[in-house]
């Protein structure tokens, strides 16, 4: 700033009557309009009213520049020529860009192939999320089957139990007995599982649960049915055989005789609606829905209120040891 006073100083008193003419010299007037414009932003500034003041007053009519050359080497070079418009201060000067800042200036012609690879970062973006989802449930579904043994067929015959309790406990009539998951004992010193198992006046109701998707095909004696899905295919145990065995077990701990109590021991095969027969279904074979008006056609009793009290007092012993049992019945299968 002092550099910058001195030589405005130097000017004005190198130009011919300075302060006996009313205008200054070329030279005074440029600094004079440099300092205006570079305080212009700032015009509460004295030094920017002093030096508009003087422009003002002193620069309408400039004097010419003296005739030795006048070399000041703190002032940078910069050709300003002096015209009507640049004489009105209230009008901006135009600024001169290099040549690259005018090109860099110039607006980017669009590459086709940078917009390509926007789109395809875009795609990769919007398919990681659900493709990392899909990851993450296959991961899930691994380690759940390697390490706690449970897969797609149990969590759906898990879902299917669910839906038959809710049926049971909203239709048994009162006096009826329900018991899930049992592990009881057999006549061959090993263990089996029963899904559900209703005690009533009018016999006791062993229920298997099957949550097939697709048709079935698959008769009463037969030793394996089918069930169809679309393309796919696959066999099964009878599941009236396969409850056999669960029948047995609940007379075996009861002390029921197998013949003389064939009439008192029922097996049923509830099955979701999500099965469909394509042969004739046998009669013990229920969709889970129609369960309770199933149980409910039998009317005859069969066994008396000292019997009930009995047969509830095992079945509850069974289902408070359903924990040790059940340790027993899976090690069964790993040996």
């Amino acid at each position: 700033m002092r550099c910058w006073r001195l030589t405005l100083s130097l000017l004005l008193l190198s130009a011919p009557l300075a302060y006996g003419q009313p205008q200054y010299s070329e030279a005074a007037c440029i600094l004079l309009q440099q300092q205006i414009e570079r305080f212009s932003h700032q015009p509460q500034l004295s030094t920017y009213q002093d030096s508009k003041r003087q422009f003002d007053n002193h620069c309408q009519n400039p004097l010419p520049a003296p005739t030795h050359d006048l070399v000041l080497t703190n002032i940078p070079a910069k050709p300003v020529t002096l015209t009507n418009s640049a004489q009105n201060t209230s009008a901006k000067p135009v600024a001169v860009l290099p040549a690259k800042a005018v090109a860099a200036a110039k607006p980017a012609v669009a590459n086709p192939a940078d917009g390509m690879n926007q789109i395809l970062g875009a795609t990769v973006k919007m398919l990681a999320i659900p493709f990392g989802i899909l990851l993450a449930i296959v991961l899930a579904r691994v380690i759940l089957a390697k390490l706690f043994g449970i897969t797609d067929s149990s969590i759906k015959g898990a879902l299917a139990e669910r839906q038959l309790r809710r049926v049971l406990q909203r239709e048994l009539p009162a006096g009826y007995q329900h018991y899930a998951n049992l592990v009881l004992p057999t006549t061959t010193g090993d263990y089996t599982e029963i899904d559900h198992l209703v005690l009533s006046p009018f016999g006791i109701f062993v229920i298997e649960v099957k949550n097939y998707k697709g048709w079935i095909f698959g008769g009463e004696k037969q030793p394996q049915w089918t069930v169809q899905n679309f393309r796919s295919k696959h066999s099964f145990q009878n599941p009236l055989r396969q409850n056999y065995k669960h029948t047995e077990a609940v007379k075996y701990l009861l002390e029921l005789n197998s013949s003389a109590n064939e009439g008192q021991v029922y097996s049923v095969i509830a099955f979701s609606s999500r099965a469909e027969f394509k042969t004739r279904m046998p009669t013990n074979a229920i969709y889970i829905e129609l369960i309770g008006d199933y149980l409910q056609q039998f009317t005859q009793s069969c066994f008396s209120d000292e019997q009930l009290r009995q047969f509830a007092a095992r079945l509850n012993m069974a289902a408070d040891r359903r924990k040790v049992l059940g340790k027993l019945h899976m090690q069964q299968f790993d040996a």
